[in-house]
């Protein structure tokens, strides 16, 4: 498949004959359009340059101080197909600020306590390569050290657009609190919100209306937190403000600094609020005594995701029974995610309790603080199948993966949802008890959380 622009399609279009198409096949140029064959027979010629090239992917390191081994990560892309003023230099210059502003702080005196790493990656646009060949290569090492990744991309006027690891929802909804939208002068979280909200079917906009959260999207792949999140099950999160340009540049010779000055966030006032969410988010998570993670919104948001693939799977074995979806047994996947949202709630109520301590007391127990924090940034390393994905085990994480046929688009327990979408029973029966195991493994660690916080706190 080659994309070709409309001017060298125009000829091809006219000399088809045969069938009108279909109206939603026809575009709008001004032709009568039609399906073929022929009459016409087309020669094409096609050039391609399989030159091998240099990628360089830019990393700065802010040492921690307290936990140098514990390491908070942001990442955006410098590549580009065409001009890329949108894609990807309107989030780049983000993070180039956001380290900026990091230098200011450490002119100052101040100290991370965790370890900062920013990447520019290169090769995002071939396939996401500077970012997968650097964390393959440094896989060990991320798996005993990353605490979380945060990845931005493009950038634009709007409002703020989030999905990740459900783990961190509510970090991110505080920070969303924190940061003031530059159009109206309100929280980040109020606008996107009421996107949010707006984007509901009637049925549910009562509840969402009623829910004061923000609830972050999953994330399939399309951007460099892929090798992060789906392959080492690292806690992610993406996030970038849009939705009030014209659109229509994408991966283009238009995206250029013309058109995003005249149409996009021309005074870059989303680009300083870019800035701000995310370093923001990483002071939090660089600073923090206790990390910020919490784990009732993932038990409550698998819990969603189990209802969805009920309700689109209730047609029973070739559809002459619809008492259960394919018949599959899904009682312990339920009982694994009622396990895990109780865990969590345990773990809540014993984190209220962190308020009352004092630096000076924390100080003297920093082998528990650590022990506690590693349980809580390896948790989400607790959701990989051991076996990834049927026929792509590179995809690991049991909640969240690109669909096999769609793309960028997310799976939510694609296991066992695109299993049954195949009608590939057995494998559906195969993937609740894996299911079941990640859920229940990530409760166990919550559970040892809570049994380290409260041993931390004297509760």
């Amino acid at each position: 498949m080659l994309p070709i622009a409309y001017g060298d399609a125009l000829p091809l279009l006219q000399a088809l004959g045969g069938q009108i198409a279909p109206e939603d096949w026809r575009g709008a140029l001004p032709i009568t359009y039609h399906l073929g064959p022929g009459p016409a027979r087309v020669q094409l010629k096609l050039a391609f340059d399989w030159q091998q090239r240099p990628l360089y992917n830019v990393l700065a390191r802010i040492n921690g101080v307290a936990f140098p081994d514990e390491w908070v990560l942001y990442g955006n892309h410098h590549d580009a197909w065409v001009n890329g003023a949108s894609d990807p230099t309107s989030g780049a210059a983000a993070l180039l600020e956001t380290a900026r502003a990091f230098g200011e702080l450490l002119k100052s005196g101040w100290k991370p306590r965790r370890t900062l790493v920013l990447a520019l990656w290169d090769g995002e646009e071939w396939g996401l390569l500077g970012s997968t060949e650097w964390a393959e290569k440094h896989k060990a090492e991320l798996a005993e050290k990353a605490v979380a990744y945060i990845n931005s991309d493009s950038n634009g006027k709007g409002w703020l657009t989030a999905g990740g690891s459900h783990s961190l929802q509510q970090l991110l909804n505080e920070v969303a609190r924190d940061v003031t939208d530059p159009r109206t002068e309100r929280p980040i979280l109020d606008e996107a919100r009421t996107r949010a909200i707006a984007g509901t079917s009637q049925a549910e906009k009562r509840a969402a209306e009623a829910d004061p959260a923000l609830h972050i999207a999953p994330l399939g792949s399309g951007s460099d937190y892929s090798v992060f999140l789906d392959h080492l099950t690292v806690a992610s999160l993406n996030i970038g403000f849009g939705g009030a340009d014209t659109g229509g540049i994408y991966h283009s010779a238009y995206d250029s600094f013309t058109w995003y000055t005249k149409f996009s966030d021309g005074d870059f006032v989303y680009g300083r609020a870019l800035a701000q969410t995310a370093g923001t988010l990483l002071l939090r998570l660089a600073d923090a005594p206790v990390l910020p993670f919490q784990f009732t919104d993932y038990g409550a948001s698998i819990e969603r995701y189990i209802a969805q693939i009920e309700r689109q799977h209730m047609r029973a074995r070739g559809g002459r029974d619809s008492s259960a979806p394919y018949a599959i047994d899904l009682a312990p996947l339920k009982t694994a995610v009622a396990n895990l949202r109780r865990e969590g709630e345990r773990y809540e109520r014993a984190m209220s309790r962190v308020a009352a301590l004092n630096s000076a007391s924390l100080r003297d127990r920093m082998a528990e603080l650590k022990a506690l924090n590693t349980l809580l940034y390896t948790s989400e390393r607790r959701l990989a199948l051991e076996a990834g994905l049927p026929r792509r085990e590179w995809y690991r994480h049991a909640i969240y993966a690109p669909g096999f046929y769609t793309g960028y688009a997310v799976k939510t327990l694609p296991a066992l949802r695109e299993s049954l979408e195949e009608g590939l029973r057995d494998e559906a029966i195969a993937a609740v008890p894996a299911l079941t195991t990640a859920i229940n493994n990530l409760a166990a660690q919550v559970e040892q959380a809570t049994q380290a916080l409260t041993r931390l706190t004297g509760g």
